[in-house]
């Protein structure tokens, strides 16, 4: 077994103790990434990979254009996107394959929160060759947001529970047990295994530049196929280069000239025309105009000292950075690193809305909403169950530590206002026969113009739906209520109605519905539209019916649904 005692150090923004480039990430600034050198860094690599001494030596004494004055820097990447260079600079880390990477294994055999990581093989075969050891954060943001890994995917492995429903990875983890790391030890051992058959053929691999649109696509085994902005790739590259670990670019820089790299047939090799437009090389002097270079490390939030619980939200703070902010943003705005590639987007902290409240409509959340959210994740999105990977207390500081990200929140937090709870009843005991006057409350609410008639998200209004930020959002199919993202318990769905989701269209109905007679009866028939049975493939027959019982929408259909 390939499993390797390596921990995360410490999950305070200063990530210490680690070498360069992992010393890239070694400020509360870039602790979105994530990501950190494996401490025993070459014990496992092939004879190609170099120490940081050698690269030291070699940079030593160079002196490029970039670097006229000193050497070359070995504790960061400075070459961003608009910098002139910067696109030279991606064909040539692309046709070195330096992001080449593969999701290997859980990093740490000592488990102690969020110490331990997944260990990320990069380059192999070069002297670029490393292991960095990732956050869960990180990892969960890349492999689910990015990667969309789904369990249809991955159906050997999940034979051994039970079969697949069409979700993705986090969520069939996160079932299997939601209060411990060991399914995603499991996992990523049968995928990143030394006997695995997905250990070469996950490798994730760029595609194709798109200069004018300052993009990369990227494939990753299993029909995968993602694009990366500029500016993620940049994060991307800053894992496996610093400055002086792209010294080679720097002095073919000078020897070549500017567009060496990114422009085709420069050299009057004349290659085919179409290969040239298909790989979309530039041709001369067609450089998109130059724009502001990139700032990868704005600051964090700071905590004010005079608020209630100040200390719990600055070891929150320390979580928040080296686990969420690749996806929430360093400033809690939504625009973390990798947000930009995820179907459904991150939560914007700084105005204080919150979807998943027991407070009434667009009320605060009250800081115990805020701590079940984290502990137990949301369905369907990348937002992790960090009840597998934190304890307690660091739930509870991180929770803490949101509020700050919000002035509003902040302000509220420091009057001690505590909003109510609502009130949630028993349910009736003929719950389920109330399904069919729910159905006429679902008409008359006008529930279908959304979720559609039959509760599959097709409503009329579903095509044309935004969030409070613009971003298109999609209705719930009613039809699988075991993805529900507030739950699916009768009690869930309850409170989802009388609270609404703040940000998005779904109303609140505790005013429309004053009758509780009539508020369980539209929870019956929500939960009627689901099948009574989980649809699932086993591997038996997976090769035979996944091309009809997988939706459009990733899930397995029931056997009378699928065509």
């Amino acid at each position: 077994m390939r499993l390797r005692a390596l921990l995360l150090l410490t999950v305070c923004p200063l990530l210490t103790g680690c070498e360069p480039p992992g010393a890239s990430l070694s400020t509360a600034h870039a602790a979105e990434a994530g990501t950190q050198e494996a401490s025993s860094a070459l014990e496992h690599l092939s004879p190609l990979a170099w120490t940081g001494n050698q690269w030291r030596d070699s940079c030593a004494g160079v002196r490029t254009s970039y670097n006229r004055e000193s050497d070359l820097t070995d504790s960061d990447l400075t070459l961003v996107p608009g910098d002139p260079l910067w696109l030279d600079f991606i064909y040539w880390a692309l046709n070195n394959k330096i992001a080449e990477h593969q999701v290997e294994q859980y990093g740490g055999t000592g488990w102690d929160g969020p110490q331990g990581g997944v260990i990320f093989y990069w380059a192999p075969g070069s002297h670029w060759e490393r292991n960095t050891l990732a956050s869960f954060g990180f990892t969960i943001g890349h492999v689910i947001g990015e990667h969309r890994w789904q369990d249809t995917m991955f159906p050997d492995f999940f034979e051994r529970y039970g079969g697949v429903y069409g979700i993705n990875v986090k969520d069939r983890l996160v079932e299997i047990d939601p209060g411990s790391p060991a399914p995603w030890v499991e996992f990523l051992e049968h995928i990143g295994g030394a006997s695995s058959p997905y250990y070469r053929y996950l490798f994730h691999q760029e595609a194709i530049v798109d200069a004018q649109t300052e993009s990369i696509h990227l494939l990753g085994g299993q029909g995968v196929a993602f694009t990366y902005s500029f500016e993620r790739y940049y994060h991307e590259l800053r894992e496996v280069l610093t400055d002086c670990r792209a010294v080679d670019f720097f002095k073919m820089y000078d020897m070549f000239g500017h567009g060496f790299a990114s422009e085709g047939n420069w050299g009057g090799q004349n290659p085919p025309p179409t290969s040239l437009a298909a790989i979309r090389y530039l041709e001369a002097g067609d450089a998109p105009e130059p724009r502001e270079r990139y700032e990868p490390n704005p600051p964090p939030v700071a905590v004010p000292a005079d608020l209630p619980e100040a200390e719990a939200m600055e070891r929150g703070k320390a979580v928040y950075l080296a686990q969420c902010a690749v996806c929430h943003g360093i400033q809690g705005d939504g625009e973390g690193l990798m947000a930009a590639g995820f179907d459904i987007r991150p939560r914007d902290f700084t105005n204080g809305i919150f979807k998943f409240r027991s407070t009434a409509n667009n009320a605060f959340p009250r800081i115990e909403d805020i701590e079940r959210i984290v502990r137990l994740g949301v369905p369907g999105t990348t937002m992790p169950a960090w009840g597998q990977f934190l304890d307690h207390g660091q739930i509870a500081d991180v929770s803490r530590y949101l509020v700050a990200l919000s002035p509003r929140f902040t302000e509220a937090w420091r009057a001690g206002k505590v909003p109510a709870a609502i009130e949630i009843p028993d349910p009736p005991s003929d719950l389920a026969a109330l399904a069919s006057s729910g159905g006429q409350v679902y008409t008359a609410m006008g529930c279908a113009l959304c979720h559609g008639p039959t509760g599959q998200g097709d409503g009329p209004s579903a095509a044309t739906l935004e969030d409070s930020w613009g971003f298109p959002i999609r209705a719930t199919s009613l039809s699988n209520k075991w993805v529900f993202r507030n739950g699916h318990t009768p009690e869930d769905v309850y409170r989802t109605l009388m609270t609404g989701l703040a940000g998005t269209p779904m109303p609140s109905y505790e005013s429309a519905l004053a009758e509780e007679r009539d508020r369980w009866s539209l929870v019956a028939y929500v939960l009627s539209l689901a099948p009574e049975n989980r649809p699932v493939i086993r591997l038996a027959d997976f090769a035979t019916e996944r091309k009809t019982r997988i939706g459009s929408d990733g899930q397995v259909l029931p056997r009378e649904s699928s065509k």
